[in-house]
């Protein structure tokens, strides 16, 4: 239970017994004796800034402890998750992001928010990029983005009457906003089926 604010009468009333009780002005049909209101600590401004002080102090600390393990478990989680990012990636992308590769050796050069930020900005250029399964504005309409050849520097395209072309790097058709990712998925299994 809490601590709790209550006022009594100033002047006592007498039962039959010549016993002088004080009445709770909050609770009208409660009253007690002296002897009983001299055992309560009264009230004054001090004890009530103090006792309010040390109830928001404990309440801020119990606020703070809980947003301070909340702040350390995100940044573990955010720390791992780049740590399995960058495990992920090839050795290629770990060069171009980091200038070095494998994870060993990428964390012994960058901190965990320097990683987290470059990954930040990759994954971020890489959503801007072209992907196969794209929408994309071509030159006879739109078309879906079907094979992305990086050593030719062409992207290849299907439109939606069915005929094919592509168009060279630098004049990358520009994306609709539009992607269907099952085109994507059709094409790595007939990856995996040629491979096997």
């Amino acid at each position: 239970m809490g601590a709790y604010i209550i006022h009594f009468d100033d002047k006592p009333w007498q039962d039959l017994d010549d016993e002088l009780y004080y009445r709770c002005f909050e609770i009208p049909w409660f009253s007690t004796t002296k002897t009983t209101i001299s055992r309560l600590t009264p009230y004054t401004e001090d004890s009530a800034y103090a006792h309010g002080y040390t109830e928001a102090e404990s309440k801020y600390r119990e606020i703070r402890d809980e947003l301070e393990k909340q702040a350390y478990q995100k940044g573990l989680k955010d720390a791992w998750e780049a740590a399995r990012k960058i495990a992920k990636l090839n050795t290629d992308e770990q060069k171009r992001l980091f200038g070095c590769f494998g994870i060993y050796f990428v964390a012994h050069e960058f901190s965990a928010s320097e990683a987290i930020e470059k990954i930040r900005q990759y994954e971020k250029e890489k959503e801007e990029q072209i992907q196969v399964g794209d929408e994309v504005n071509a030159p006879f309409g739109k078309a879906i983005v079907v094979n992305i050849d990086f050593f030719a520097k062409k992207i290849w395209l299907v439109y939606a009457d069915g005929h094919g072309g592509f168009e060279y790097f630098k004049d990358a058709p520009t994306k609709t906003g539009r992607h269907f990712p099952e085109i994507a998925e059709v094409i790595a299994k007939m990856k995996e089926t040629d491979n096997g």
